[in-house]
């Protein structure tokens, strides 16, 4: 009669292990305790802008005073806007310049759009 396997029966099979993991199982003093999932908080708002584009303010970055160093291209302006909506028209504030740049984004702005320009670093 065959076994379980469908093998013949006393056959001798031979298993090679290639790795032993050692699982240290939960131990608690409390019997009432229960262990809960640790996880990483979602990361809030970035306080730094290293490429061009439109930013949700309160969701991409964080409202505060930033700073850019000036263009990244020589001859061109490092260009910034402050939007009261996604509409790229919708200026609050705007301005250019090759050299340093300070802006402040509001929390009532709804977004920042940004070119040609070095990274920009929150400083308060």
């Amino acid at each position: 009669m065959a076994g379980c396997a469908g093998g013949t029966p006393g056959a001798t099979k031979t298993v090679t292990v290639t790795e032993t993991v050692t699982h240290t199982p939960f131990q608690s003093s409390d019997e009432t305790s229960s262990t809960v999932p640790t996880t990483t908080p979602p990361a809030g708002p970035a306080t730094t802008i290293t490429s061009d584009g439109t930013y949700l303010v309160g969701q991409d970055i964080a409202p505060g005073t930033y700073r850019s160093a000036g263009s990244v291209r020589p001859g061109q302006d490092c260009y910034w806007k402050r939007l009261a909506s996604l509409n790229t028209s919708d200026i609050i504030d705007n301005n250019g310049s090759t050299g340093p740049q300070v802006v402040e984004i509001l929390p009532s702005d709804k977004a920042f759009y940004t070119t040609r320009c070095q990274p920009w670093t929150r400083a308060g």
